[in-house]
């Protein structure tokens, strides 16, 4: 066997071993599927060319089964960047619109050296078929790049690391080929040359798609854990925000502030405004403040044996400088003014 048909036989065999891999994959996810059948596609079409010398006519067969190379490379690529409906029935139809072109191409071939069938319009069809297969191949790719390009200019930090390492990869993958191609002698590219060329640009595609996914869902389990960690310590400090301003009754201090809590907790004030916004659903640090200031004033304001504390003394005892703000104050959280409060209360 000669290096060729070796590094064929390595093709395929890397082609199937990862259509396995993401296709058994335990949390599949659309995209490893997509990926596991442009995988199996690139494998069959490898293996059609690799028994073409010792099993024509049946390696058309086998070509068959490579229907979905740069159409399953291009439902990947959807199912990468988009969230939302990755894959449509519009997409498939177009995708089955390429396959059954490749398909067709194959049996005609197939039957043209099977049984020698010599009829004028089997050349003239095959001929439309591949300039059909050339023109709706070059589009997908097309439309692959475009995927990972629409997204880099509103892409996050992490994101537009992923698109750049996947447009780098794949225009290597693609344009180098090409390049090589053009540098060919018309000999060579028409020997072993053009195999040799096919054989690379799948190793380059497939290795570093994989190391692409592999990357991208490490990054997405960091995150994961950053953001499970980030809750975890949330929901500790707004338990020691909590024990701050209620068990040590912090919040009676009227010139007590966002930076008095965050210096005795050691932490930044924005962490503290924070929690007040998603732990405590309060406007603010003042606001929350506040609304403990006034729940008790209202214990004090309906006690029987303190009926008669003036309100200026109520709003100090509570935590006001003074009976201008705890009217406000009480105003907004009760609806009414403090002697209004009183009154109701010693009604009842």
């Amino acid at each position: 066997m000669d290096l060729l048909k070796i590094a064929q036989l390595f093709t395929v065999l890397l082609s199937l071993s990862l259509a396995i891999i993401h296709y058994r994959l335990r949390e599949k996810h659309v995209l490893h599927l997509a990926f596991a059948i442009f995988c199996a596609s690139s494998s069959m079409h490898i293996a059609g060319k690799l028994t073409g010398d010792y099993w024509a006519p049946y390696h058309h067969l086998i070509g068959t089964l490579g229907f979905a190379t740069c159409s399953g490379y291009w439902l990947f690529s959807r199912a990468f960047f988009r969230k939302a409906n990755p894959i449509n029935r519009h997409h498939l139809l177009f995708v089955g619109l390429l396959g059954a072109c490749l398909i067709l191409r194959h049996l005609l071939r197939f039957s043209e050296k099977m049984w020698l069938v010599d009829t004028d319009w089997i050349p003239t069809l095959a001929t439309v078929l591949s300039e059909a297969i050339a023109i709706l191949s070059s589009g997908m790719l097309i439309l692959a790049f475009w995927e990972g390009y629409r997204v880099l200019q509103s892409a996050t930090a992490t994101q537009r690391k992923i698109t750049t390492i996947y447009l780098s990869s794949f225009m290597i993958s693609v344009v180098s080929v090409m390049l090589i191609a053009a540098a060919l002698t018309p000999d060579l590219l028409a020997g072993t040359g053009r195999d040799w060329l096919v054989v690379f640009a799948y190793i380059l595609i497939l290795t570093s798609t994989h190391g692409l996914i592999r990357y991208r869902q490490q990054q997405l389990n960091q995150k994961e854990k950053s953001t499970g960690s980030t809750i975890h310590e949330e929901s500790i400090l707004a338990h020691q925000i909590h024990a701050l301003l209620v068990e040590e009754k912090c919040f009676l201090e009227s010139s007590l502030r966002v930076a008095d809590i965050a210096r005795e907790l050691d932490v930044p004030e924005y962490r503290i405004r924070a929690i007040m916004l998603n732990h405590f659903n309060a406007k603010n640090f003042n606001h929350y403040v506040n609304q403990m200031r006034i729940e008790y004033a209202k214990t004090i304001l309906s006690a029987p044996d303190k009926h008669d504390w003036p309100v200026l003394v109520v709003g100090i005892e509570s935590g006001f400088a003074s009976a201008a703000p705890f009217t406000r104050a009480f105003k907004e959280f009760a609806g009414c003014t403090p002697g209004q409060y009183r009154k109701q209360q010693l009604a009842t």
